[in-house]
């Protein structure tokens, strides 16, 4: 069979579709490391507000106090950050999973294309077949018919 029109643009599909999965999986990585930062900076917090009350039972000078509020500040800034770097991780991986199913269906389509070529090509092959099986019938009919 003939080199089909399509082969090429599946070949490049294919490679993009490729390309997309790969972007897709780093900022699906991305957003869970980014999650799971979260998540230990929200628990880190969580003991040390626990530690503070503990510790403020037993009692502590106005300095250490001051000093605790201070730390607990900066934890709750940096979960914010966190928390913008989670927003944005998101973002991007369902960006990037929107690139791959673009990709994916633009694949599929070429290779839908590639299909219905490939059954036209069948289908004229067949015909030509038939058509080579009977122009020879027909000439053996004549052939037998010129003998009697």
């Amino acid at each position: 069979m003939a080199v089909s029109k399509y082969q090429l643009l599946i070949r490049l599909a294919t490679e993009k579709c490729d390309d997309a999965a790969q972007v897709m999986n780093y900022a699906r990585q991305r957003m869970e490391t980014a999650r799971q930062r979260l998540q230990q900076l929200a628990q880190f917090l969580a003991d040390y507000l626990h530690r503070r009350i503990a510790q403020g039972e037993q009692g502590m000078a106005a300095g250490q106090w001051v000093d605790y509020q201070k730390f607990i500040e900066r934890l709750q800034e940096a979960i914010a950050v966190q928390r913008q770097e989670v927003d944005s991780s998101q973002n991007a991986y369902q960006q990037a999973t929107d690139a791959w199913q673009a990709a994916r269906k633009k694949l599929k389509a070429l290779e839908k294309l590639q299909e219905q070529e490939d059954m036209r090509a069948r289908l004229r092959e067949a015909k030509r077949e038939q058509k080579q099986t009977d122009e020879f019938a027909a000439r053996i009919f004549r052939e037998s018919k010129s003998r009697t």
